[in-house]
């Protein structure tokens, strides 16, 4: 997953970095490949948003920027410990309820990326065991409590 200029700035402020380092990283590493106006219209509208602000000191972020950037770490997808050769030997049940949409379709496609296989709309096969990563997210996503994940054994 490919991380925009706003998702960069944000995770930049986030790092405790003085605003001087937070420019200079800007000119020579992270930022190299966007304009300056363009980190300039991002930081415009990320300040807009109240996501971060400007004072004396530099570009700060906000308790609402802080919100925002853990929503989009949330979201984002981890990379599959298995390999193409992997025994499908876990089945993963769930039932995620209607509001929580993006929250179902990010598991339905970390589940993909895991390699695993749609049985139903709710049932999925494919390896284990998954990872504690995976299980920690689940927990932070509160969604732990609506999957039942089952050993196949043959």
């Amino acid at each position: 997953m490919r991380e925009s200029l706003t998702d960069y700035i944000i995770a930049m402020l986030l790092s405790g970095k003085s605003s001087k380092t937070f420019h200079m990283i800007i000119h020579e590493r992270e930022f190299a490949k966007y304009k300056k106006g363009s980190v300039r219209v991002a930081l415009s509208r990320l300040n807009k948003k109240r996501y971060i602000t400007n004072s004396k000191e530099g570009w700060k972020i906000t308790l609402k920027g802080k919100t925002y950037r853990n929503k989009i770490w949330l979201y984002s997808y981890l990379s599959s410990p298995f390999n193409k050769n992997t025994p499908s030997n876990t089945i993963i049940s769930f039932d995620i309820p209607g509001p929580q949409r993006a929250t179902r379709d990010w598991l339905r496609n970390q589940l993909k990326i895991f390699n695993y296989k749609m049985l139903q709309q709710s049932l999925w096969l494919g390896p284990g065991p998954l990872p504690d990563e995976f299980l920690k997210r689940l927990n932070e996503l509160k969604i732990r409590d609506n999957i039942k994940i089952f050993k196949v054994k043959k």
